[in-house]
C-alpha cells in the first residue's frame, strides 16, 4: 500500500487580517472608534464649561447691583458678562432695532432693544426682551429705574449673517453695529439685559441661563458607550472570521474521483 499522501494546509489564524483591504478596514474602524472618544472628551469640556459659567452667574448676577457707570470702569467688556446693575435714567428710544430669529419659550419672535441714557449720561443699549413674530410691546414711561446684567456685544461667526448697519432688524445685538445706526455712535461697549418688563404691556424679559450642569456627562457616558461597543464589535467580526477561515483550514479534503 502506498502511505496516504500528506496535503499542506493554510496555517489557520489571523493572517487574513494583514491583507491590504483588511488594514484599510482596521483603519475606518479605528478612526470612527477615535471619533466617539473625540467627542466624549468634547463633552466632557462642554461641562467644565458649564460649571465654569454657572460659577460666574452665581458670583456676578446675584451680587448687588451697581449703577452702569461704575460697571464700566470694573473691568475690560468681557470680565462684565452678567454683572448686575441697576440704574435711573430716561429712554431716548425704546426701539431702536429688534434681533431676529430669535425663540423664548417654543415660540419664535424677537428681541426689542432701545437706548437708555443713566442719569450720569452714560448710554447704552437695553434689551428689553421678547415678542412674538411682528409682535408690539407698548412704550416704556420715559423715566425709569431699570435693573439687569451687562452682557457682551455679539460677533459675528464664520457663517453669520453680515449687517449692513441698514434698517431696523439686525441679525445679532453687536453693539458697534447697532450703534452705527445712531447720529451720535457713543454708547457703552456693552448692553443690558433687563431683568423685569419695562411696564404691563412690554416685551417679556430673557432669562439667565438655567444654572445646572446640563446632559453633557450623560453624553459623554454615551459616546464612551460607543466606543466600547465599536471596539467589542469588531473585535467579535474578526474572531469570527478568523474561526471561519480555522474551520475551513482544518475540514478534510473530499475524496478524488478514481
Amino acid at each position: 500500500m502506498t502511505p496516504a499522501a500528506t496535503t499542506e494546509r493554510p496555517a489557520p489564524g489571523w493572517a487574513f487580517a494583514a491583507r491590504p483591504r483588511w488594514l484599510a478596514s482596521h483603519l475606518f474602524a479605528a478612526s470612527v472608534i477615535a471619533l466617539f472618544i473625540a467627542a466624549m472628551f468634547w463633552q466632557l469640556d462642554r461641562r467644565e464649561q458649564r460649571i465654569e459659567q454657572n460659577e460666574v452667574i452665581g458670583a456676578r448676577a446675584d451680587a448687588d447691583p451697581l449703577v452702569v457707570a461704575d460697571a464700566l470702569t470694573a473691568g475690560p467688556p468681557t470680565e462684565l458678562d452678567y454683572r448686575r446693575v441697576q440704574d435711573s435714567g430716561t429712554w431716548i428710544d425704546p426701539e431702536v432695532v429688534r434681533v431676529a430669529n430669535r425663540s423664548q419659550g417654543g415660540v419664535a419672535g424677537e428681541w426689542i432693544v432701545g437706548l437708555f441714557q443713566t442719569v450720569d449720561g452714560t448710554r447704552i443699549f437695553v434689551n428689553r426682551g421678547f415678542v412674538p413674530l411682528a409682535g408690539v410691546a407698548d412704550v416704556p414711561p420715559e423715566r425709569q429705574t431699570i435693573t439687569g446684567w451687562l452682557r457682551p456685544s455679539v460677533e459675528r461667526g464664520a457663517f453669520g449673517a453680515e449687517d449692513r448697519g441698514e434698517g431696523s432688524l439686525v441679525p445679532r445685538l453687536n453693539v458697534d453695529d447697532v450703534a452705527a445706526r445712531l447720529t451720535d455712535p457713543d454708547v457703552a461697549p456693552v448692553w443690558l439685559q433687563l431683568e423685569a418688563p419695562t411696564g404691563p404691556g412690554g416685551p417679556d424679559p430673557v432669562p439667565l441661563p438655567e444654572r445646572n450642569n446640563g446632559p453633557h456627562l450623560s453624553y459623554a457616558v454615551q459616546w464612551l458607550t460607543f466606543a466600547v461597543l465599536g471596539v467589542a464589535v469588531y473585535g467579535l467580526l474578526l474572531r469570527r472570521i478568523a474561526a471561519g477561515r480555522h474551520r475551513t483550514a482544518a475540514a478534510p479534503p473530499l475524496d478524488e474521483p478514481g
